[in-house]
């Protein structure tokens, strides 16, 4: 009897052992923190696989970056694209037909064919304001219609047309990031590329809205959100003063000219990545009501922070926002 006790003993010891070994080796953490598709990106993954898994992330997003998006990498599938007037874009047709679904739906407010006029501004370089002439010029050479895109074809009808991701990319590398992970052993992963991140596991997360005038590490809300995409534009990323006015890099497809409607950020969660990063320019340029309209429309949450320090959302965003800053209020719509 007590040999059979001691046994039992030794066998639940055994399982325990195990039990924590497995709980230590789930929960091994790992990170990675580099510089891709022009901006910083940084890796959290706990999980057993933790560490192929952050330099996965690496690859992915540098692979994307060089292979596919990028403008100015000679080896990009959108480089060659815009270099030939068009060709075959089979491996970026995928996002392309979303991109001209949010195009469309959003009346031209979201539009990935303004390199041109974005080149002008030099944002990133040394920015400056372009004479109007300019502007006008590049704008007839550019919007979605002057592109078209069947059976992994994709068509430029005007030579001059310039294909930029650079409101999309970050989202679509989560996307990609996402597919990539969920066959891994990973138990948490929350990955940041610019303004937008993913979040992945059975937890709440929480995410910062940025205060549109502090600086990176300051908040004015937190939004306590399951797993998903959440992706931010605000006017505060990328600007630069000249006489006196202040400018910023979110261009009005219509105008060329920065938007200039009393939003500073807009953050939208979704379950897709290149959708929230899309979708927060297209709501941005829309303004709220008519920006609001688009994300529901998406089946996507909305929030809008406007220059008078109002925090604007629907009456599904008050259970998950938090606003931090007292300077800033609430509003539900």
């Amino acid at each position: 009897m007590k040999k059979t006790v001691w046994i039992i003993a030794v066998v639940l010891a055994a399982a325990l052992v195990l039990l924590l070994f497995y709980d230590g080796i789930a929960d091994r953490e790992a990170s990675a923190e580099f510089f891709s598709m022009n901006t910083y990106v940084t890796a959290k993954i706990k999980g057993a696989d933790s560490d192929k898994c952050a330099q996965l992330v690496r690859e992915l997003t540098e692979h994307l970056d060089k292979e596919r998006l990028s403008r100015t990498s000679e080896d990009s599938v959108v480089f060659e694209l815009n270099q030939n007037g068009g060709g075959n874009a089979e491996e970026i047709s995928d996002y392309l037909e979303i991109l001209f679904d949010v195009c469309e739906k959003s009346d031209g407010a979201f539009d990935f064919t303004l390199g041109a006029v974005s080149d002008l501004w030099c944002f990133g370089s040394e920015p400056k304001v372009p004479d109007e002439a300019e502007i006008a010029l590049a704008l007839s050479h550019s919007g979605y219609k002057n592109i078209s895109l069947e059976n992994g074809e994709l068509t430029y009808n005007d030579k001059f047309a310039v294909l930029d991701f650079g409101a999309a990319g970050k989202g679509i590398a989560l996307d990609e990031i996402k597919a990539s992970l969920e066959d891994k052993r990973m138990k948490e992963a929350v990955v940041s590329v610019g303004g937008s991140v993913l979040l992945m596991g059975s937890k709440t997360f929480t995410v910062g809205i940025r205060n549109p005038d502090g600086n990176s590490g300051s908040y004015i809300a937190k939004l306590h959100i399951p797993e998903g995409c959440v992706s931010t534009s605000g006017s505060y990323e990328q600007k630069f003063e000249k006489n006196g006015r202040t400018y910023h890099h979110i261009l009005d497809p219509k105008t060329g000219f920065p938007v200039n409607n009393g939003l500073e950020s807009v953050t939208i969660i979704s379950k897709s990545g290149i959708l929230s990063d899309a979708l927060s320019t297209a709501c941005f340029v829309l303004g709220y009501e008519k920006g609001n309209e688009l994300a529901k429309a998406y089946g996507c949450k909305a929030v809008f922070v406007t220059d008078d320090k109002k925090i604007l959302a629907e009456k599904d965003i008050s259970d998950i926002i938090e606003v931090t800053d007292k300077a800033y209020s609430l509003v539900i719509q």
